[in-house]
């Protein structure tokens, strides 16, 4: 079965097109499942590279258009990408059991250090990719989060690989494994081609030596698009994707 969870719109304001666009798409490319994760808006602070707080109803009310348009033919679900920081957790339930969301994808892009706000694209060392891991953790065990996507984003930074990064792939992994959390073998970091790193030339994400770990767990795992376009919800980069997580023995499913 073909399935995508991870799907944005030009409401994030770094993607293109709208729901129906999507919806379209997966259609005309048989998917059977088509989740959209937009990257969550926060009522107090505008992180960025999201839809404004008062877009999400309207998001919303999109996603049920296209939900009921398509409803003899491929299963819609309304989800949103979002990170976890503590003080949100209120908005989280609200979001889930107000809102009526069917999922919520854990996307851990900024992070929490002692009241310090960091983000994960601008890491100054791999020191900072525990107290990341480590969020992580605390999030899956809220239980606000169906699946965690892109777990291994971290390795975008051009570090070398060392014991910090083998203690944050384990916090990671043993916390998907404790609550039974899925977690996603992205197809965007393949989409945007590989790079030289200390380690060697390699897409910047799925890393290898954080899959080994998965499967040695035997974590569950979706195949996720990420698609910033249309074209994007089921293009080369997943199928590609699907095959290598295939090739890697990795535990696939295909919804949750």
């Amino acid at each position: 079965m073909k399935s995508n969870f991870h799907t944005h719109t030009k409401r994030c304001c770094h993607a293109f097109g709208v729901e129906a666009d999507y919806a379209k798409e997966a259609y005309d490319k048989g998917l059977s499942v088509l989740g959209f994760s937009d990257h969550a808006p926060f009522k107090d602070i505008d992180y960025g590279y999201r839809m404004q707080f008062s877009e999400l109803q309207e998001y919303i009310s999109a996603v049920q258009t296209e939900r009921e348009r398509y409803s003899e033919k491929m299963r819609i679900m309304t989800g949103l990408e979002i990170e976890y920081l503590p003080k949100y957790c209120e908005y989280y339930e609200w979001l889930l059991n107000e809102m009526k969301l069917d999922y919520l994808a854990l996307g851990e892009h900024f992070f929490d250090i002692n009241g310090r706000f960091c983000s994960i694209f601008a890491s100054e060392s791999t020191n900072e990719y525990i107290p990341y891991a480590k969020a992580i953790s605390e999030a899956l065990k809220k239980g606000y989060f169906s699946v965690l996507v892109h777990p291994d984003i971290m390795f975008m930074n051009c570090f070398a690989w060392n014991k910090n990064c083998d203690k944050a792939c384990e916090i990671i992994v043993d916390a998907a494994m404790l609550t039974n959390t899925p977690v996603e073998y992205n197809a965007n970091g393949i989409r945007r081609g590989q790079q030289d790193y200390p380690d060697g030339r390699r897409d910047p994400y799925p890393h290898p030596r954080f899959w080994a770990m998965a499967k040695d767990a035997g974590l569950k795992v979706l195949v996720g698009s990420d698609a910033h376009s249309p074209e994007q919800v089921y293009d080369k980069s997943m199928e590609l994707a699907v095959k290598r997580a295939k090739d890697f023995g990795l535990d696939i499913i295909s919804e949750f």
